[in-house]
């Protein structure tokens, strides 16, 4: 039965070293007289050792220097991250109190004046506001449209142009002349009579278009409002009256309408509330994405010396076992070569012996305060 054997070196370098101990016994190397440190196979097997004595130190200094480097990241990742957040904070903070301000000012004070409050609020919103235009948009359209068809010579498609431009005016007009109406009553910004004089003439305009409008329709209508109990002329006469009273009241009501819904005050509360939530919202969001990253200097300044130094120690204990592999591996050459040789050679000879391994690291130890300077 064959003696099983037990190696803790790589079974590829016991049979190099064993066929390179035979080929160098059956060659006569080393000679007699040959000294310590002449083989250069044992030479070779001792330059290869040592090298991977040093990988493993070469590895460990590599994982010094990323620790060191994440350190160094960490840290000016952690101040560009305090100047932005510096920055976004001083930027909710003058939002947070220029909101203040515009809502002070929409509250006022408690012996204000009733009138001058009223010019502030808003008696109907976005929601409203918004669906009433559209309706009075709608109405407006519905009775100028047969109008200019009458006036365009019944072509359609100019007259729906038309029609849709004068619609849009007589709204926007009964929009801007609610905000007029509702500025004259703040007193902190009193109108020239310039101003006053555009929107007295541009309401002239306005009302004389609707007049003339209602004339024309009023014309057309006369033929067919055969239900009517009175005389052509009573009929003219009456359709007009109805037509200009009934466009005018559709800009009346927007004027109120609108009137009702201008705020100046309330829309600069509506925008720094919206300016302080964008910014509370980019606000938390960063610290959210700088808790989940895990990149703040103080969760890199976590102590791992400790690690380091149970590492050392299986770096120590994987060196030994190299020692012990490359004095293993000389030992078979050395066998391998006394069989093999034609003379006798004692195994004590010096140039069998193996050398020392050379573990000395690249000498790349630093620290974090050698690279960044003092702060």
């Amino acid at each position: 039965m064959s003696k099983k054997t037990t190696s803790s070196a790589p079974k590829a370098i016991i049979n190099e070293a064993r066929k390179q101990g035979r080929k160098d016994g059956k060659n006569q190397v080393p000679r007699q007289d040959w000294g310590p440190n002449s083989v250069p196979y044992l030479i070779q097997l001792q330059r290869q050792f040592a090298a991977y004595g040093r990988e493993l130190d070469l590895a460990f200094e590599q994982k010094k220097f990323d620790k060191e480097a994440q350190k160094i990241e960490s840290l000016r990742n952690e101040i560009q991250e305090k100047g932005k957040t510096s920055a976004l904070t001083n930027s909710l903070t003058r939002a947070e109190v220029e909101l203040e301000k515009v809502q002070a000012k929409l509250d006022g004070a408690s012996d204000e004046v009733p009138m001058a409050k009223f010019a502030r609020i808003r008696m109907i919103g976005n929601s409203l506001y918004i669906p009433f235009l559209a309706m009075l948009f709608i109405g407006e359209f519905t009775i100028t449209a047969p109008a200019f068809r009458i006036l365009l010579g019944e072509k359609l498609g100019p007259s729906l142009i038309v029609t849709l431009a004068v619609s849009t005016l007589s709204v926007g007009a009964a929009h801007i002349f609610g905000v007029y109406l509702k500025s004259v009553f703040d007193r902190s910004r009193p109108k020239s009579r310039l101003y006053n004089g555009i929107f007295i003439t541009v309401g002239l305009f306005v009302s004389t278009l609707i007049v003339i409008l209602s004339n024309v329709r009023a014309r057309n209508s006369v033929l067919t409002s055969g239900n009517l109990p009175m005389s052509d002329s009573a009929k003219y006469y009456y359709l007009w009256a109805l037509y200009s009273i009934l466009q005018l009241t559709f800009v009346t009501v927007g004027v109120a309408i609108s009137f009702m819904h201008y705020s100046e005050i309330e829309s600069t509360v509506l925008r720094a509330k919206r300016k302080v939530w964008f910014l509370r919202h980019r606000q938390n969001r960063r610290e959210s994405e700088k808790t989940k990253s895990g990149a703040s200097i103080e969760e890199a300044e976590i102590d791992t010396s400790k690690l380091m130094d149970r590492e050392m120690e299986v770096i120590e204990s994987k060196k030994i076992l190299l020692r012990a592999q490359y004095e293993e591996a000389c030992a078979v050459y050395r066998n391998s070569n006394i069989e093999s040789r034609r003379d006798e050679m004692n195994a004590a000879h010096n140039a069998l012996q193996a050398l020392e391994l050379d573990f000395r690291t690249s000498g790349l130890d630093f620290s974090t305060a050698e690279l960044v300077g003092p702060r």
